[in-house]
């Protein structure tokens, strides 16, 4: 029962609120992300970390990067999805998958609208793709890690704790090491975090509306979803 009650401890208006909030702040750093002295601070950083390069750690964060591609994260995802519909948690992975849908989709957006051009090539360790700066595509997928580890594993005690601590310092280590490479600024990597923020918030509190829940346990039967419904 304890169990039950905590899933409630944030309600659905307050998790929309902060997933505005989230959302408004993402735009607000893109905006600021654009002008010259937001860019001439972050330049400063990636020029610090270009001069502290050295061939062992330029190759670790070539893996980390690498680790977070969008097929990683898609195949994380559908990992962790898959885990949750085997303990008929249906309600829960598709929650999941909106999730970091939402994420992926935000930051895509964003992207797009924000435009801000990429570091000076000179910087660059490795060759970025053609696509905007803010916010980090890679760092992204990493935080969609974060959103995995925390319903994959949710029931599971300590476990979930240590995966979700394991996330996060993914997440954080991914993005150190696009700044680290030259492909992205400090500010890039903030936006990501505040994507996922922004697009988990909004659908977790989408989905713990009272109608939704309802809808959700008729046509998904799950009995998990069931049990809190009838708990409440």
């Amino acid at each position: 029962m304890r169990h039950l009650k905590s899933s409630r401890s944030i309600t659905p208006s307050v998790a929309l609120l902060l997933g505005l909030i989230a959302l408004l702040a993402l735009l607000a750093l893109g905006l600021l992300a654009r002008t010259a002295e937001v860019t001439h601070q972050d330049l400063r950083i990636d020029e610090v970390a270009q001069r502290i390069r050295f061939p062992l750690a330029t190759g670790v964060f070539v893996v980390l990067t690498d680790a977070a591609s969008e097929i990683a994260g898609i195949a994380a995802l559908m990992a962790g999805a898959v885990a949750l519909i085997a303990r008929r948690r249906r309600w829960d992975a598709v929650r999941l998958v909106a999730m970091a849908g939402a994420g992926w989709t935000i930051a895509l957006g964003v992207k797009t609208v924000i435009a801000r051009p990429r570091p000076p090539a000179s910087l660059w360790a490795i060759t970025p793709d053609a696509s905007g700066s803010f916010p980090s595509g890679h760092d992204t997928t990493a935080c969609v890690v974060i959103l995995v580890a925390l319903l994959a594993f949710s029931g599971t005690g300590r476990a979930r704790m240590w995966a979700t601590g394991a996330a996060v310092v993914f997440a954080a280590a991914v993005g150190a090491s696009r700044v680290y490479l030259g492909d992205h600024y400090p500010t890039d990597v903030v936006g990501s975090w505040l994507a996922v923020a922004a697009g988990a918030l909004l659908v977790w509190g989408a989905g713990e509306l009272t109608p939704v829940r309802d809808a959700a346990g008729r046509l998904l039967r799950d009995r998990h979803l069931r049990a809190v419904v009838e708990a409440r």
